[in-house]
């Protein structure tokens, strides 16, 4: 979901526009109230930012205030957007970057507390892009036909799954390929990262699979 802060809007989010705008020096009282003021200063910020001069703070404008008050790229995307999820953690995919990033904390309020390479799906077989959330989870499973078993699966959409890379049935690597679009959908990721995912995102935590 996606928010426009505009004239006649009010609350918490507001305030927080209006004190990213005053850390870095626009003159602004933090009221919590997109009066005229606040639709001037947004618009001279776009202005000296090269963005679109509306005097609305969209996600473009609010991720490039959080970006100018420290936070990470990452960090700076996912809180000018809307993301709940039902557990302190998310999981953020961003299929055209082949990253997983795993966040804590809340909506408007994650922090970016690990960040991964990734296998994602190939052409015939892309891996899904939407919202999901974290479901069954094991150890690994084998696949004798093709020779190979993968390690520390969480499931988030019927068959697909986070997953390590493969492995030979005697534990050496059989594809250990990372940033490619190789997999059947699967996301596939080193075997310590993906354990991560298995032993610390709880169950029902939100999963975003984006192709940005």
């Amino acid at each position: 979901m996606i928010n426009y802060y505009s004239l006649g809007s009010k609350g918490e989010e507001v305030k927080k526009i209006q004190r990213l705008l005053t850390n870095l020096g626009y003159s602004l009282n933090i009221d919590g109230v997109y009066g005229e003021k606040t639709k001037n200063v947004v618009t001279r910020y776009q202005t000296d930012n090269n963005l679109l001069t509306d005097g609305v703070a969209g996600p473009k404008t609010y991720e490039k205030l959080l970006l100018k008050n420290g936070y990470n790229e990452a960090e700076a995307y996912i809180n000018s957007r809307d993301f709940f999820s039902k557990t302190k953690n998310f999981i953020y995919v961003n299929l055209s970057k082949f990253t997983v990033s795993i966040f804590s904390g809340r909506n408007k309020e994650w922090q970016l507390i690990k960040q991964y390479p990734a296998t994602i799906g190939k052409k015939q077989t892309p891996t899904v892009t939407g919202s999901f959330t974290v479901k069954a989870k094991g150890e690994g499973y084998a696949k004798p036909k093709e020779g190979f078993k993968v390690k520390w699966y969480t499931q988030f959409y019927r068959g697909y799954l986070f997953h390590s890379i493969l492995f030979n049935f005697d534990g050496t690597i059989f594809d250990g390929r990372l940033k490619m679009a190789l997999s059947d959908g699967c996301i596939r990721l080193n075997e310590l990262d993906a354990k991560y995912i298995y032993d610390f995102v709880p169950y029902g935590s939100l999963v975003v699979i984006e192709n940005t």
